[in-house]
């Protein structure tokens, strides 16, 4: 009798446990953000360099470091980054900081005021002295709306 309520106790079990994965999968594929952004010259990012085009852009968890992955139109390039530091935001839109570095456009920070944050990507850059800070790029990142 013992082993029938064992083997039954471990049947439910086995069916909670598949259930509770089933259900989990697609709540974690969610994008906390998705959008896009357009560059119309080469930018380094990290220890990528990004060709002119449209890209993709997902993050999938705010929980530090923060990954983003980024996709061109063509699926040709997949990159990840990740941020190890973030501060808040709360203007304007979202928006890729550019900065020029030996003549090199740089990115800087990841604007994502729909989520209200900042993610740095290069904090050397934001201790550099800035003589124009208007001649400072930006690119706008448009957020995908469901």
């Amino acid at each position: 009798m013992n082993l029938k309520r064992s083997i039954l106790q471990a049947t439910f079990f086995l069916a909670a446990l598949a259930g509770s994965l089933t259900l989990a999968g697609p709540a974690r594929a969610q994008a906390v953000f998705a959008g896009k952004f357009t560059l119309a010259s080469p930018v380094h990012w990290g220890r990528t360099t990004l060709p002119p085009g449209t890209y993709t852009l997902r993050i999938d968890s705010t929980n530090l470091p923060i990954m983003a992955t980024i996709r061109n139109d063509r699926s040709t390039i997949a990159i990840r980054v990740m941020s190890f530091a973030s501060s808040d935001y709360h203007n304007g839109s979202n928006a890729l900081r550019l900065k020029v570095r030996n003549g090199s456009l740089v990115v800087h920070s990841l604007v994502l005021a729909d989520l209200d944050k900042v993610l740095i990507y290069d904090p050397t850059l934001a201790q550099e002295k800035v003589e124009e800070a208007h001649a400072d790029p930006t690119v706008p990142v448009l957020a995908a709306r469901k």
